[in-house]
């Protein structure tokens, strides 16, 4: 009769995994450890003293715990290891060749774009963006096409957390961005007009897996010069066709996402 394998176990380990199971659910105290995870208070306190040093974890001015910037490393090492930036790797490249455009792949993490892959074109300048990197969701290529993806309620709450030191920006930011993202929704591609940063700009295009749902995106970035408005549709309909062709390769069939004979407005005069 074969023997079972032996199942090993560290206490302390458990205990830290717990943790951070918990933490990455909702924001959570001390007490709120010992009661829900039925760790001790002490115990609870090292291990959330060690898990902070490492930035795994961070303390709110409220006293509770949540994910520190630190678990991105192990989740971007998790991206670069799936097939994603395998398969649009190449079409990365092929979108920006003989251009001085710079593309962008990103995935959604904890509902906000982070770059996980980056290809320079020909140009002369080179964007200070690196691995890793945050966006933000309602003024960026990225952030605005996996935007499109959620519903109008998701929008509202994350964008009220985003702006949560600035709240007489909400209504109107809230207001533009769900614009934006009708339009993303009705063309397939999103357009950050300069409004992250002077002098640049960016489109960008939604990514789905074979369920058809939004779980990363790809953009060009480019210098206002080098990308004017009259070009806005004809390289939107490139990075939307890119998107298109990464997705199916992940099994998502493809569908229409503009209208035939229908030419795209984007508000502002952009």
């Amino acid at each position: 009769m074969k023997k079972q394998p032996k199942e090993y176990s560290v206490p302390a380990i458990d205990k830290t995994v717990a943790i951070l199971n918990a933490v990455a659910d909702r924001q959570l105290s001390i007490q709120d450890i010992h009661t829900t995870l039925n760790v001790p208070k002490s115990t609870a306190f090292v291990i959330l003293n060690a898990l902070e040093q490492y930035s795994l974890i961070q303390k709110t001015p409220e006293g509770k715990y949540r994910l520190g910037h630190g678990v991105l490393r192990w989740g971007i090492g998790y991206m670069k290891s799936m097939d994603l930036v395998t398969i649009a790797r190449p079409h990365l490249e092929s979108l920006i060749a003989d251009t001085p455009f710079t593309a962008h792949l990103a995935v959604s993490e904890k509902d906000k774009p982070v770059y996980v892959d980056k290809v320079e074109g020909n140009g002369f300048v080179r964007f200070a963006t690196n691995i890793g990197q945050i966006q933000p969701l309602h003024m960026s290529g990225v952030g605005k096409a996996i935007a499109s993806g959620m519903s109008d309620e998701e929008i509202a709450v994350l964008l009220t957390a985003e702006l949560e030191d600035a709240p007489d920006k909400l209504g109107r930011t809230l207001e533009k961005l769900m614009e934006d993202v009708r339009y993303v929704r009705k063309y397939g591609y999103s357009i950050e007009d300069e409004e992250f940063e002077e002098g640049i700009r960016c489109i960008g295009a939604p990514i789905r897996n074979e369920n058809g749902h939004v779980f990363a995106s790809i953009s060009i970035t480019s210098l206002n010069k080098d990308l004017p408005a009259t070009k806005f549709q004809q390289v939107g309909e490139a990075v939307r066709d890119t998107a298109d062709r990464i997705s199916a390769e992940l099994g998502y069939m493809q569908q229409q996402t503009m209208p035939k004979g229908e030419l795209p407005r984007h508000g502002n005069g952009r």
